[in-house]
Parts: structure tokens; C-alpha cells; sequence
């Protein structure tokens, strides 16, 4: 009997069924669904072990985002990871059936080349725009502010799974604001790109709860292609870029400092350059006869030690330690001292003062700041429930914790037994700290 299986065992084994193999097979691989019903050749897209690395990105990025819907929305919040298929769009139309989405197409502009979208079922959207907006969300009308409201809730969202997907692919990743429109796929597909009658989507399913109020699934459609490209890359990580080491500096001279002459065996005199009443030789437009009575040197100024005047400069009959750099004097040697320089920072090890444990007990004020603005009075006193203050800080950015109004480190918002807290992403090191305390 031959080992080869035929294509209605196969076919047999894609759609779930038995078929004359042998022991439990391995999950097969994901499928184009044939939208025609045909029993035409099955293509396959993407691997199973493919799809338990999406699942898990995920589940570690746009499921990770909980605590940023349940800050915007002052309600206990769930999102769990539920399904992960592929599917075409037929498939997708079909399941969708007549009812309203609000649809919106999240595009890449750093570290990939492809679109996101995530579907909302639209009365779920009008809850969550009314609770965003200081309802209570107990079945409101869909309204157009709604849908800003659910468009700012995704981008947050979808501005927290950039930094995940940055820590996982590891580079750069970012996003464009979101493109949100209603869409009833039994009507019309979206005016969107990727959506036509042949494509082909990784469909992955979040069970959304939102305290006693309302439990939905919310969608997230990624073109196949492009999760094909994910897969890829994370089975073969980009590369770290290796370090830039900084040039070496430019080797000294012989260890000699330019300016620094002394007067060796044979040197020479330098006509023209000496000075009158001190310095033999005469050099006119230079001399200083009979001193410098104005700085209090009479005499060819013989407090600084000059031989016939100025012997403390070295100057025998000549201009000997008055060294121009460029000038090769003949008979004259460079000698020069290495330099020091004083410590700019304390290396690591020394620690911190000793008295420091004197001040361990001391209580100080923490203050997290997730943002700031500048709004005119006329703004200010218009505000009311349900008003959005817009902060000078975007989607994902880390917030900032002070001590005493100094800052130390910067972290990310979570929710610890239904309390805020920050996670620290980076703080200063413990001598900049003391220094700002």
C-alpha cells in the first residue's frame, strides 16, 4: 500500500474529517477557504507554527491594552484573546451579516509597510463613545461624536501596541491616526485599501467585557500578506546594529606640547627678536627700554628672572621659551607635560555619600505626570462632564515620575487591583538622582 495520500484524503483531512491516515496528526496549516464551495486544490497561506507566534503577539500587544480602555472608560475592563483564523471576504461578509461596524484602518508608518483594522460592532461603539463622553452607556443612539470617541479609544490602544511591538520585533515601530468609518459588509466592502473579492485576512477575535454593561467581540484584520511578513520576521529577528566605537584620538606629536621650549646645547640667537634694555639683539616695534615702569618691572623687568633683564623666561641673548607652534628652531628641543584633567563624573562603584543613610527615613512626594497643556480662560471656563483635555503627550509615550518635583524616571501606566500604578520603563542613574533630590 503506497504512503501517498490522494486528494479527497486530503480534502478529507482539511475540513476536519477522518481519511485513511494514520496516528494524530499535527494542527495542519492554515487554508484559503474556497469561497465557490468547489472542491478545487486548497492553498496554503500561512503555517501553524506561524499562527502560534501571531497568537502570541497578540495576546502580548493589543491584548495588553485593557488598562487603557478601562482608564478612558472609568469601568472594570477585560480583553481576552478568543480566536485567531484565516479567512476570505466572503467569509467575512458572510459572518458579518447585515449589521452596522464601525471599521477602522490603522497604517503603519515605522518599521512596517501594511495596515491594521479593527472592527467595532456599532451599537457597542455608542456605548463606549457615551461612556466616554460621562454617560452611564445604558443604550445610547449611535452619534457622530461617538465615533470620534471610539476613533480616540483605538488610537490610544493601538498607540500602547506599538510599544509592544517595538520590544518584540525589536526596532522602531509607529503608526498614522486612524482612518474610522461605518461599514456594512452585506451592502458594500469599505473604501479601504485591502478589502476586495479575492482578499484574504488573519482574523483575530478579542472578547471585550466591560464591566456589567456590555460584552462584545472586537476584531482586529490583518491582510494575509502582511501577516506572512510578521511571521517571517519574527523567525529570523532583525539584527541588533552593532555599536559605533569612536574614532581614536589623533596621535600627540612625540608626547610634546607646542609652546613649551627650553633652551638646549647649541641654540642659536634669533636676530631681530630681542628686546631693548633686557633682551640683546633688538627688535624694533617690540622693545620695552629701560622696562615697564607702568607694571612696576624697572629695569628690563627683572622680576621675572631674565638673564641681562628677563632670565626667568630662558633667554639667553635670544627668544628661547617663547615658543611658536609651526616654527622649526634649529637646535631647539620640545619637551612637554602630559595633561590632567580633572574627574567629571564619579565612577561606577564609588557609591553614594555615606551620610546618605542619614537620610533614608525621609518621606518624599511622588508625583506621576501623564501630560500637560495650555488652555486660554475662555477655554477653561467652558469645560464641563464629559469635556476631552488634549495633553502634549501621544499615544504609548511614557509618563514622567517626580520626587519633589524632580524627575527621576519615566514608565508606563497599569492597573494593580483595580489601583493605577506605573511600571518604570527608565529611570537616571543613582547619581544624577541625588543630585536632582
Amino acid at each position: 500500500m503506497t504512503d501517498l495520500l490522494s486528494q479527497e484524503e486530503i480534502d478529507a483531512l482539511l475540513r476536519g474529517g477522518g481519511g485513511g491516515g494514520g496516528g494524530d496528526a499535527p494542527p495542519p496549516a492554515s487554508v484559503a477557504p474556497s469561497s465557490s464551495g468547489g472542491s478545487g486544490e486548497a492553498k496554503v497561506l500561512i503555517s501553524q507554527e506561524a499562527l502560534d507566534s501571531l497568537s502570541e503577539v497578540a495576546k502580548l500587544s493589543l491584548g495588553a491594552t485593557s488598562s487603557v480602555v478601562q482608564m478612558l472608560l472609568n469601568r472594570p475592563v477585560t480583553l481576552v484573546l478568543s480566536q485567531l483564523r484565516v479567512v476570505d471576504y466572503s467569509t467575512l461578509s458572510r459572518e458579518s451579516g447585515a449589521e452596522d461596524f464601525i471599521i477602522a484602518k490603522i497604517a503603519y508608518t515605522d518599521g512596517f509597510d501594511g495596515n491594521s483594522y479593527l472592527l467595532l460592532k456599532k451599537n457597542i461603539a455608542a456605548v463606549i463613545g457615551d461612556l466616554m463622553m460621562g454617560g452611564e452607556g445604558k443604550t445610547p443612539e449611535f452619534q457622530e461624536m461617538h465615533m470620534s470617541a471610539v476613533g480616540e479609544m483605538l488610537n490610544q490602544m493601538m498607540g500602547k501596541t506599538t510599544t509592544s511591538l517595538s520590544e518584540i520585533f525589536k526596532k522602531r515601530v509607529d503608526i498614522a491616526p486612524p482612518q474610522v468609518e461605518t461599514v456594512n459588509f452585506s451592502a458594500a466592502a469599505p473604501n479601504m485599501p485591502d478589502f476586495h473579492s479575492e482578499a484574504v485576512f488573519l482574523r483575530i477575535g478579542f472578547q471585550l467585557k466591560i464591566g456589567d454593561i456590555a460584552e462584545t467581540e472586537m476584531v482586529q484584520l490583518i491582510a494575509i500578506e502582511f501577516a506572512q511578513l510578521m511571521a517571517s520576521q519574527l523567525a529570523k529577528p532583525a539584527k541588533p546594529e552593532p555599536k559605533k566605537v569612536p574614532p581614536p584620538p589623533p596621535p600627540q606629536m612625540g608626547g610634546q606640547m607646542p609652546g613649551a621650549f627650553v633652551q638646549g646645547p647649541g641654540s642659536q640667537q634669533m636676530p631681530g627678536m630681542g628686546m631693548p634694555g633686557g633682551m640683546p639683539g633688538g627688535m624694533p616695534g617690540m622693545g620695552m627700554p629701560g622696562g615697564m615702569p607702568g607694571m612696576g618691572m624697572p629695569g628690563g623687568m627683572p622680576g621675572m628672572g631674565m638673564p641681562g633683564g628677563m632670565p626667568g623666561m630662558g633667554m639667553q641673548g635670544g627668544m628661547q621659551g617663547m615658543g611658536m607652534p609651526g616654527m622649526n628652531m634649529p637646535g631647539m628641543n620640545m619637551q612637554g607635560n602630559p595633561a590632567e584633567f580633572g574627574m567629571l563624573q564619579m565612577p561606577t562603584g564609588m557609591g553614594l555619600q555615606s551620610n546618605i543613610d542619614l537620610l533614608l527615613d525621609v518621606p518624599l512626594q511622588i508625583t506621576v505626570e501623564l501630560g500637560r497643556t495650555r488652555m486660554l480662560i475662555k477655554d477653561v471656563l467652558e469645560l464641563g462632564i464629559g469635556s476631552v483635555v488634549e495633553l502634549n503627550k501621544l499615544a504609548g509615550e511614557a509618563v514622567e515620575v517626580f520626587v519633589n518635583n524632580k524627575l527621576i524616571a519615566k514608565g508606563e501606566v497599569v492597573v494593580i487591583d483595580e489601583n493605577f500604578a506605573v511600571r518604570i520603563t527608565s529611570i537616571v542613574n543613582p547619581q544624577d538622582r541625588l543630585q536632582a533630590l
